[in-house]
């Protein structure tokens, strides 16, 4: 297995990691009990699937340069919108990289700062969702330059992902509501 294929299945690893984030994370705030066995919660839950796609984010790039195939430098995972391949993909995979980045360390702050603040960061992740959608479905995943191919198993997955996470986001502000600045 080439290290491009690899990293491009760990991205997708990391996709379905962040849809199931969201899923849970608006169970969370619309207060749903669901049962779960074995003594987990669902904040355990929401914070095992977001570090574990921080994770997976993180070796997804950190891949790309390691095979000499792809033409990445490691300048090119900071910048990208200069890289030989896709710019303009990577470059919004960076910015949602950015903002997911942003709100994985707020958490490790969460206790240290106040809660409007930690929301207002928290909710970042929603910004995040444009650029990610973005780049996950214009992304050749052989860094080969190749039209996107609507029928490829592994595009119509990323596609059901990126769905699900958009609509998990407008039933979050549409269903459910405004946000809450002085609670849980």
């Amino acid at each position: 297995m080439e290290t491009i294929e690899l990293s491009g299945i760990i991205g997708m690893v990391a996709l379905t990691a962040l849809t199931l984030n969201f899923a849970i994370g608006i169970s969370i705030w619309s207060k749903l009990i669901i049962k779960i066995p074995y003594g987990l919660t669902l904040l355990g839950l929401h914070k095992f699937t977001g570090y574990t796609a921080a994770i997976t984010i993180l070796l997804h790039i950190v891949l790309i340069p390691l095979d000499p195939a792809s033409g990445f430098t490691w300048s090119d995972l900071l910048l990208p919108a200069w890289t030989t391949h896709q710019p303009l993909a990577n470059t919004f995979g960076s910015v949602a990289f950015y903002l997911i980045g942003v709100v994985v360390v707020s958490s490790f702050y969460k206790d240290k700062i106040r809660l409007p603040i930690w929301r207002t960061l928290h909710f970042l992740s929603y910004f995040a969702i444009v650029p990610l959608v973005l780049h996950s479905v214009i992304t050749d995943p052989k860094l080969q330059d190749r039209p996107i191919d609507w029928f490829d198993a592994e595009k119509l997955f990323v596609i059901a992902c990126c769905l699900g996470i958009t609509a998990l986001a407008i039933y979050r502000f549409v269903v459910l509501g405004k946000t809450k600045v002085d609670g849980a």
